[in-house]
């Protein structure tokens, strides 16, 4: 079952304001109001995904901190597994913690979501002190209630290996470059030289569609439906990335290997990519290694040179089945609080999802690796709003990617593709309801 028991709870990577900063007026946090019930209380929390938080990261990072403030919570931690299997064979979990994309799979499909706005309420938490956009995503997704808080974000940044840039005479990357800007960046970089060829740069599509700047929904909520093939919007956001792809020597690249892990091993691993927009993670020291690299904001659009993308935030969620739901609230809260998120974002270890600006510029201030790097590139000024979402985004996203392989290696005109993708899609969020009946 993979369970290790931990003192603490958990946390992810970026938590958010409660009690002081950009709203001096705001009530009292949920963590300085006392829950009633301090009997020594066990609180199993489950991640999805055991590599990006194992066992001796996640103890540091949040159970030790939380330990430390509420010394009669101790934690079960779950990293991996399929949730239904543990429910069957009788697992009990009080915490679950997504990427918003990943919420419905791990949360929703397993009937585990929780409205926690009577606790809200209750203990006075103020969601005023959240990210603005990050909350409506959460409340987007629940109907107009919330599931669960958002805890940290990642990066929206463009990654640049400096040594690539000098090697060809390329000025660096600047913030506020366009996205017109950054492919006449990469059609210089995109060039075979010593028999290796270089690419100009890697990415997460998949990723990108979600994170949309012009927050074009996946699938309308009201119908159902996907809008890949009724928004003209997706045509020519799609045929934005697609060109970097189609520039030549990207042919060298294997149809199925442009996807973001593949990307990203390029970048990091084999150095033949001169640029990586970042957008599931902050990549540690052991992944760059000697790397001599720096960050530029993530590139925009002409006619909205003031806005990202939008955010795409890990939550933590109170489950239906817990029996501490007051407990795991307090815990949970406690990680949306300057007093917890100060020191994580001092050492680098994750992205406020806070909205007071102050805490964006402490990041990386204790961390070497950071040191004389442009951190402040890696958050928007400005997020785009939050698009559609629901339980069918996760499953649609996927199309995204056929879409652009579709284009750039079988041939197919960007309208077709996406015609095709919808039919997809469709069907899939057909066999979702069906499933759920």
């Amino acid at each position: 079952m993979n369970k290790k028991t931990l003192g603490g709870l958990l946390l992810g990577t970026a938590v958010i304001l409660s009690g002081c900063g950009a709203d001096q007026g705001a009530p009292a946090p949920a963590n300085e109001t006392a829950v009633s019930k301090k009997d020594p209380v066990e609180l199993t929390v489950f991640f999805p995904f055991p590599a990006d938080w194992p066992e001796e990261e996640f103890t540091k990072t949040f159970a030790q901190p939380i330990m430390t403030k509420f010394p009669h919570v101790k934690i079960n931690y779950i990293a991996g597994g399929k949730v239904q299997e543990l429910l069957t064979a009788g697992q009990k979990i009080d915490i679950v913690f997504a990427s918003i994309g990943a919420s419905p799979a791990h949360l929703m499909e397993n009937k585990l979501e929780y409205d926690i706005t009577p606790l809200i309420k209750k203990y006075n938490f103020s969601l005023d002190h959240l990210e603005p956009t990050m909350v409506d995503t959460a409340k987007k997704l629940a109907n107009g209630g919330m599931y669960g808080l958002p805890v940290y974000t990642p990066p929206s940044a463009i990654y640049y290996n400096k040594d690539i840039f000098d090697k060809f005479g390329v000025p660096y990357p600047k913030d506020g470059l366009t996205w017109d800007d950054l492919y006449e960046m990469s059609k210089i970089l995109t060039r075979m030289d010593g028999g290796v060829q270089y690419y100009g740069l890697g990415s997460s599509y998949g990723h990108l569609s979600m994170m949309n700047h012009y927050s074009i929904p996946l699938v309308d909520t009201e119908t159902r439906k996907s809008t890949f093939d009724t928004d003209e919007r997706w045509r020519l956001f799609a045929d934005n990335l697609i060109r970097f792809y189609k520039l030549p020597g990207y042919e060298t690249v294997k149809s199925n290997q442009i996807s973001e892990p593949h990307e990203r091993n390029r970048f990091f691993k084999d150095r033949n990519v001169a640029m990586f927009l970042a957008t599931t993670a902050l990549h540690t020291a052991q992944e760059i290694g000697d790397m001599n690299w720096d960050l530029a904001s993530f590139p925009v659009f002409k006619d909205k040179p003031d806005t990202g993308p939008q955010a795409y935030p890990t939550y933590f969620y109170v489950t239906s089945m817990s029996e501490h739901k007051d407990q795991a609230f307090e815990v949970i809260s406690y990680l949306t609080t300057e007093e917890y998120q100060s020191q994580q974002i001092k050492d680098g270890k994750f992205l406020t999802s806070l909205r007071n600006p102050s805490l964006r510029q402490m990041f990386g201030q204790n961390n070497p690796m950071y040191k004389g790097k442009n951190v402040k590139a890696f958050q928007p000024d400005k997020y785009a709003p939050a698009g559609s979402v629901n339980k069918y985004n996760g499953n649609v996203n996927a199309e995204f990617n056929t879409i652009v392989r579709d284009v750039v290696y079988n041939g197919k005109d960007t309208n077709t593709a996406l015609r095709e993708a919808a039919e997809r899609a469709n069907k899939k969020i057909q066999e979702m309801d069906a499933g759920s009946k």
